[in-house]
């Protein structure tokens, strides 16, 4: 085996007639032919007319027996036809003609090889089964995985998902192991914002993917998540959107997961073991706006318990329409849950459901003090009357989704009590 030290020119080089990509053809046209047809060999040249020739590969030659300075191609049979048809179009078949002239009159190609001459077949060998058999127990070239491919394109394709692989990793809940396979997996779960809110993902900055909840209530979640994701029962590639959502919305209410929010703070590890470090801010961070009615999982519960499937139905729509967009609509179908709640608690016909949560029911229901009477009288009163308007007035709408989930969360113990007297009532 001799590496060359100067290039070889391709009039010097004949393409390989029993190549292993098709049977033993007679002519170099029949496999020009075959390779066009059926070995991309137009994108290759297209390619090379681009780019050039890939610096990092050499072909390989076997000398012609009898022809001085005459090689066959060993290895490298695609390029040295891409070559030929560049440098001579016409022997491309015709349908091919014209795009390999505008080629090579766009770019000046190559028009030699740096290669490595073997004394026969059998010596290059070993070395064509190493780059064309595939892993080959290791001996071979190992295509890149997803993971592998994401870490050196940099794109943002799959950015956050290997973030947060990462960021689990290095807190020990995944091994290397356990996570290959699952980054396109991950990355459908977080790009629903369902999912991210529930969890606390802040990915605002996609280079530097932030948690919104205390450290350790966020690795609880994402320790559950982590376990499905390996087991592959309850959550696996086959998911769509609804069903990850309905996956996601009890996330938030896991044995020592509160409604705490915080800052947002850096998944990224210092890759020394430390500590992750705190993303700094010259100013303070605006909050970032609500975008679905805050879920409750006690509710839910209570609906579920109660066996009213219109509630149940109502909860569901308000907690998964998106706010920014369908603020009015959410605001109509909050009046609406809490009309059919309230009559379903012995609310009458003709009155509102404000005036039914009077001061003394409230009491009644154990809300006393002052300060969240008058919070919860203020949450109702808007949410009368931002339904009413909403719903019948032609012009006025509410479109402050922010205040609709701050008034249903105030609301939330009020909902609760309504629940537990509708399902008193005979």
């Amino acid at each position: 085996m001799r590496i060359l030290a100067d290039p070889v020119p391709i009039g010097r080089i004949f393409l390989d007639l029993t190549n292993p990509r098709h049977v033993d053809l007679a002519t170099e046209d029949e496999v020009i032919e075959y390779l066009c047809d059926k070995e991309d060999v137009w994108s290759l040249a297209r390619d090379i007319a681009h780019i050039g020739l890939n610096p990092l590969e050499r072909v390989a030659l076997v000398p012609v027996k009898g022809q001085k300075d005459a090689y066959t191609m060993a290895e490298g049979n695609r390029r040295l036809c891409a070559l030929k048809l560049l440098a001579d179009p016409d022997r491309a078949p015709a349908r091919l003609r014209k795009g390999f002239s505008t080629l090579a009159a766009q770019r000046r190609p190559p028009k030699s090889f740096a290669a490595v001459v073997f004394d026969n077949d059998e010596e290059v060998r070993p070395w064509l089964e190493r780059m064309h058999n595939g892993a080959y127990d290791g001996r071979g070239r190992k295509a890149w995985n997803a993971e592998q491919s994401q870490r050196y394109s940099g794109s943002n394709k799959n950015k956050v998902a290997q973030a947060f692989l990462d960021y689990a990793q290095h807190e020990g809940l995944i091994s290397s192991e356990e996570r290959k396979g699952k980054l396109t997996t991950v990355q459908r779960f977080l790009g629903i914002d369902v999912f991210r809110e529930a969890m606390g993902l802040d990915q605002a900055n996609p280079e530097d993917l932030a948690r919104t909840r205390p450290k350790a209530e966020f690795d609880t979640i994402a320790r559950r998540f982590i376990r499905d994701l390996v087991e592959g029962k309850v959550v696996n590639s086959r998911m769509n959107k609804p069903k990850i959502i309905e996956y996601a919305r009890p996330l938030g209410s896991l044995p020592g997961v509160t409604a705490t929010r915080t800052e947002p703070e850096s998944l990224a590890s210092n890759g020394d073991g430390t500590k992750p470090r705190k993303r700094t801010r010259k100013t303070p961070r605006k909050p970032e706006k609500v975008r679905h009615i805050q879920y409750a999982d006690e509710i839910a519960s209570a609906l579920k318990a109660y066996g009213n499937h219109k509630l149940e139905s109502l909860y569901h729509s308000i907690c998964t329409v998106e706010l920014e967009g369908h603020t009015p609509l959410v605001c109509i179908g909050v009046w609406a849950f809490m009309e059919t709640l309230t009559a379903c608690a012995g609310r009458h016909d003709g009155t509102s459901f404000d005036s039914f949560l009077s001061n003394n029911r409230l009491e009644g229901y154990g809300l006393t003090g002052k300060t969240i009477r008058t919070a919860i009288r203020s949450a109702l009163t808007r949410t009368q009357d931002y339904g009413n308007s909403t719903k019948h007035e032609a012009l006025a709408a509410t479109f402050n989704g922010d205040q609709v989930n701050n008034d249903l969360s105030v609301l939330k113990p009020v909902i609760l009590k309504c629940i537990e007297a509708a399902a008193s009532k005979p």
